[in-house]
């Protein structure tokens, strides 16, 4: 994967949504496995829906991140001689900083269900830039 210089991106078009599609798939799994076990908590609320956390966000939680992130490495073809290295590191610090998002968004979560949201993050990167290094590579 490191070798891919300019990738194809019209390509993007369908492997973004397959990516977000896998990424959710398995964040669904994850998501009823931590509820089961108990380290969803049901009465930890979102800030702004004062609900608990449901699998439909995690679904949208999966999907639409992995259709920005084509679109960041679509732009990124058009300007860069090698988007995907770059986008990897992107990718990469992007990951690192979410692992902030539970503990900093959602006040008083049990640290065990940050850390499975946080699992949850890793899912989502590491199913973009797989399917995004796999699929996007030009012939």
């Amino acid at each position: 994967m490191s070798s891919i210089e300019k990738i194809a991106a019209k390509k993007l078009l369908w492997v973004a949504p397959l990516a977000g599609a896998i990424a959710a798939g398995i964040n669904s799994v994850l998501f009823l496995i931590g509820s089961a076990i108990g380290l969803v908590d049901e009465s930890v609320l979102v800030p702004g829906m004062n609900t608990p956390i449901t699998i439909g966000p995690v679904i949208m939680s999966s999907f639409i991140p992995s259709l920005i992130a084509g679109l960041v490495l679509g732009v990124m073809n058009y300007f860069l001689n090698k988007p995907f290295k770059v986008f990897r590191v992107v990718a990469l610090v992007l990951l690192i900083l979410s692992f902030a998002n539970p503990f900093m968004g959602i006040p008083g979560i049990p640290l065990g269900m940050g850390l499975w949201l946080n699992v949850m993050h890793v899912v989502v990167a590491g199913t973009v830039v797989y399917c995004f290094g796999r699929f996007t590579a030009k012939a």
